[in-house]
Protein backbone atom coordinates (compact mmCIF):
# COMPACT_ATOMS: atom_id res chain seq x y z
CA UNK A 1 0.00 0.00 0.00
CA UNK A 2 1.13 3.53 -0.78
CA UNK A 3 2.46 6.10 1.42
CA UNK A 4 0.06 8.38 0.50
CA UNK A 5 -2.78 5.81 1.44
CA UNK A 6 -1.82 4.46 4.63
CA UNK A 7 -1.54 8.70 5.69
CA UNK A 8 -4.84 9.19 4.25
CA UNK A 9 -6.29 6.19 5.68
CA UNK A 10 -7.05 7.02 9.20
CA UNK A 11 -9.27 9.91 7.68
CA UNK A 12 -11.06 6.95 5.16
CA UNK A 13 -11.72 4.99 8.35
CA UNK A 14 -12.85 7.92 10.53
CA UNK A 15 -15.44 8.70 7.79
CA UNK A 16 -16.34 5.18 7.69
CA UNK A 17 -17.24 5.41 10.95
CA UNK A 18 -19.03 8.12 11.17
CA UNK A 19 -21.49 7.49 8.28
CA UNK A 20 -22.39 4.20 9.97
CA UNK A 21 -25.03 3.36 12.09
CA UNK A 22 -23.51 -0.21 13.47
CA UNK A 23 -19.83 -1.21 14.45
CA UNK A 24 -17.40 -1.83 11.33
CA UNK A 25 -14.94 -4.71 12.15
CA UNK A 26 -11.39 -4.68 10.54
CA UNK A 27 -13.17 -7.62 7.89
CA UNK A 28 -16.12 -5.22 7.08
CA UNK A 29 -13.17 -1.84 6.78
CA UNK A 30 -11.16 -3.55 4.53
CA UNK A 31 -13.69 -4.69 1.91
CA UNK A 32 -14.95 -1.14 2.02
CA UNK A 33 -11.28 0.34 1.31
CA UNK A 34 -10.12 -2.48 -0.88
CA UNK A 35 -8.58 -5.31 -0.72
CA UNK A 36 -5.33 -4.07 -1.14
CA UNK A 37 -5.42 -2.67 2.07
CA UNK A 38 -3.46 -4.92 4.80
CA UNK A 39 -5.45 -5.50 8.05
CA UNK A 40 -2.15 -4.32 9.32
CA UNK A 41 -2.57 -1.13 8.27
CA UNK A 42 -6.05 -0.82 9.49
CA UNK A 43 -5.39 -1.64 13.32
CA UNK A 44 -2.67 1.06 13.07
CA UNK A 45 -5.23 3.68 11.74
CA UNK A 46 -7.52 2.60 14.15
CA UNK A 47 -4.98 3.06 16.53
CA UNK A 48 -4.32 6.46 15.89
CA UNK A 49 -7.73 7.23 15.74
CA UNK A 50 -8.45 6.29 19.17
CA UNK A 51 -5.15 8.22 20.17
CA UNK A 52 -6.42 10.90 18.51
CA UNK A 53 -9.96 11.20 20.21
CA UNK A 54 -9.10 10.08 23.60
CA UNK A 55 -10.23 12.26 26.37
CA UNK A 56 -12.59 14.58 23.79
CA UNK A 57 -16.38 14.55 23.80
CA UNK A 58 -16.23 11.83 21.11
CA UNK A 59 -14.21 8.33 21.36
CA UNK A 60 -13.59 5.50 19.02
CA UNK A 61 -15.33 2.85 20.99
CA UNK A 62 -14.32 -1.09 20.12
CA UNK A 63 -18.29 -3.17 20.22
CA UNK A 64 -19.58 -5.92 19.60
CA UNK A 65 -16.64 -7.00 17.15
CA UNK A 66 -15.93 -4.04 15.83
CA UNK A 67 -15.36 -0.27 16.19
CA UNK A 68 -17.52 2.83 16.27
CA UNK A 69 -17.89 6.49 17.18
CA UNK A 70 -19.63 7.31 20.21
CA UNK A 71 -19.89 10.20 22.30
CA UNK A 72 -18.38 9.91 25.30
CA UNK A 73 -20.44 8.48 28.30
CA UNK A 74 -19.74 11.05 30.55
CA UNK A 75 -21.93 13.43 28.60
CA UNK A 76 -24.94 11.25 28.60
CA UNK A 77 -27.11 13.47 30.29
CA UNK A 78 -26.03 16.62 27.84
CA UNK A 79 -26.96 14.32 25.13
CA UNK A 80 -30.11 13.59 26.63
CA UNK A 81 -31.61 17.00 26.75
CA UNK A 82 -30.28 18.11 22.91
CA UNK A 83 -32.35 15.01 21.76
CA UNK A 84 -35.12 15.33 24.31
CA UNK A 85 -34.31 11.04 25.24
CA UNK A 86 -36.13 9.48 28.06
CA UNK A 87 -34.41 6.63 28.56
CA UNK A 88 -36.96 3.54 29.13
CA UNK A 89 -36.59 1.34 31.92
CA UNK A 90 -36.92 -2.15 31.97
CA UNK A 91 -38.10 -3.81 34.98
CA UNK A 92 -36.55 -5.71 37.49
CA UNK A 93 -37.98 -8.82 36.41
CA UNK A 94 -36.81 -8.13 32.74
CA UNK A 95 -33.44 -7.71 34.07
CA UNK A 96 -33.41 -10.41 35.87
CA UNK A 97 -34.44 -12.35 32.93
CA UNK A 98 -31.70 -10.79 30.98
CA UNK A 99 -28.77 -11.72 33.17
CA UNK A 100 -29.98 -15.09 32.84
CA UNK A 101 -29.89 -15.71 29.39
CA UNK A 102 -26.51 -13.81 29.40
CA UNK A 103 -24.88 -15.75 31.98
CA UNK A 104 -26.30 -19.23 31.22
CA UNK A 105 -26.98 -19.08 27.25
CA UNK A 106 -27.90 -21.23 25.99
CA UNK A 107 -31.06 -21.48 27.95
CA UNK A 108 -34.70 -22.22 27.70
CA UNK A 109 -37.61 -20.45 29.37
CA UNK A 110 -38.03 -23.39 31.54
CA UNK A 111 -34.64 -23.31 33.03
CA UNK A 112 -35.09 -19.30 33.35
CA UNK A 113 -38.67 -19.49 35.21
CA UNK A 114 -36.32 -22.16 37.42
CA UNK A 115 -33.36 -19.61 38.77
CA UNK A 116 -36.06 -16.63 39.15
CA UNK A 117 -38.70 -18.76 40.80
CA UNK A 118 -41.23 -17.29 39.07
CA UNK A 119 -43.12 -17.22 35.43
CA UNK A 120 -41.63 -15.65 32.87
CA UNK A 121 -44.05 -13.50 30.89
CA UNK A 122 -44.57 -13.66 26.99
CA UNK A 123 -44.28 -9.98 26.78
CA UNK A 124 -41.22 -10.19 28.78
CA UNK A 125 -39.40 -12.35 26.40
CA UNK A 126 -40.76 -10.33 23.25
CA UNK A 127 -39.82 -6.86 24.81
CA UNK A 128 -36.15 -8.41 25.14
CA UNK A 129 -36.55 -10.05 21.22
CA UNK A 130 -37.95 -6.55 19.89
CA UNK A 131 -35.03 -4.92 21.63
CA UNK A 132 -32.56 -7.19 19.55
CA UNK A 133 -31.11 -8.20 22.98
CA UNK A 134 -31.66 -11.82 22.78
CA UNK A 135 -32.72 -14.37 20.42
CA UNK A 136 -33.94 -17.77 19.35
CA UNK A 137 -30.63 -19.83 19.15
CA UNK A 138 -32.82 -23.24 17.93
CA UNK A 139 -34.48 -25.79 20.09
CA UNK A 140 -33.84 -28.20 22.89
CA UNK A 141 -33.29 -31.62 22.17
CA UNK A 142 -35.61 -32.23 25.20
CA UNK A 143 -39.15 -33.06 25.33
CA UNK A 144 -41.37 -31.19 23.75
CA UNK A 145 -38.05 -28.77 22.27
CA UNK A 146 -38.22 -25.80 24.07
CA UNK A 147 -36.92 -22.92 22.18
CA UNK A 148 -33.32 -21.75 23.70
CA UNK A 149 -32.22 -18.21 24.10
CA UNK A 150 -29.36 -16.10 23.48
CA UNK A 151 -27.81 -12.79 23.72
CA UNK A 152 -28.20 -10.70 20.20
CA UNK A 153 -25.44 -8.47 18.77
CA UNK A 154 -27.55 -5.76 19.83
CA UNK A 155 -27.00 -6.37 23.42
CA UNK A 156 -23.43 -5.86 23.25
CA UNK A 157 -23.71 -3.11 20.98
CA UNK A 158 -26.25 -1.51 23.77
CA UNK A 159 -24.26 -2.39 26.78
CA UNK A 160 -20.92 -1.30 25.21
CA UNK A 161 -19.47 -5.11 24.74
CA UNK A 162 -16.72 -6.11 22.42
CA UNK A 163 -18.18 -10.04 23.52
CA UNK A 164 -19.54 -11.61 26.29
CA UNK A 165 -16.20 -12.43 27.86
CA UNK A 166 -16.44 -8.68 28.42
CA UNK A 167 -19.43 -9.23 30.84
CA UNK A 168 -18.99 -9.08 34.58
CA UNK A 169 -18.03 -11.68 36.77
CA UNK A 170 -21.21 -13.27 38.11
CA UNK A 171 -22.62 -14.24 41.40
CA UNK A 172 -21.82 -17.78 41.67
CA UNK A 173 -25.58 -19.41 39.62
CA UNK A 174 -26.23 -23.00 40.39
CA UNK A 175 -25.08 -25.89 38.37
CA UNK A 176 -26.89 -27.84 35.40
CA UNK A 177 -27.93 -30.59 37.83
CA UNK A 178 -29.67 -28.47 39.76
CA UNK A 179 -31.40 -25.88 37.66
CA UNK A 180 -32.27 -29.13 35.82
CA UNK A 181 -33.80 -30.07 39.00
CA UNK A 182 -35.94 -27.27 39.70
CA UNK A 183 -37.26 -27.55 36.20
CA UNK A 184 -38.69 -30.68 36.57
CA UNK A 185 -40.21 -29.05 40.32
CA UNK A 186 -42.05 -27.01 38.19
CA UNK A 187 -43.17 -29.28 35.75
CA UNK A 188 -45.12 -31.16 38.49
CA UNK A 189 -48.97 -30.03 38.87
CA UNK A 190 -49.37 -26.71 40.95
CA UNK A 191 -50.63 -23.35 40.84
CA UNK A 192 -49.11 -21.46 38.78
CA UNK A 193 -47.78 -18.00 39.87
CA UNK A 194 -47.90 -15.59 36.89
CA UNK A 195 -45.82 -12.07 37.31
CA UNK A 196 -47.46 -9.31 35.65
CA UNK A 197 -44.50 -7.13 33.69
CA UNK A 198 -46.67 -4.01 33.09
CA UNK A 199 -43.68 -1.83 32.98
CA UNK A 200 -42.84 -1.13 29.43
CA UNK A 201 -39.12 -1.68 28.30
Amino acid sequence: MGADNVQYLPLQIEALLLASDEPLSIARLGSLLGEETPSSDIRAAISELEARYRNRGIQIVQVAGGWQLRTAPEYADLIHQLWEIRPQKLSRSAMETLAIVAYRQPATRAEIEALRGVKVSSQMISTLQERGWIKVLGRKEVPGRPHVYGTGKQFLVDFGLDSLKDLPDSAQLMDEDEIQQMVMENIEPHEEKYETDTEKS
